[in-house]
């Protein structure tokens, strides 16, 4: 299962509560995709199987114009 970065509070049904700052693995897969679009939760392991898109073609912060 993909690993998620909770980087805000979460509750899900039935007494589910996710804090801030803890990688997670159990998020509902209907809940994924819009908690990604709202930046509530980032994919940190893009090696797991998933049927959410994966973020490895972003590009790392910092490297850009570094000679």
């Amino acid at each position: 299962m993909p690993k998620y970065l909770v980087k805000t509070g979460l509750d899900f049904p039935p007494d589910r509560h996710v804090s801030a700052g803890e990688i997670v693995e159990d998020i509902p897969a209907k809940s994924i995709k819009w908690l990604r679009e709202q930046n509530l939760i980032e994919l940190v392991d893009a090696n797991a199987s998933s049927a959410v898109e994966s973020d490895a073609d972003e590009s790392p912060i910092g490297k850009k114009g570094k000679k």
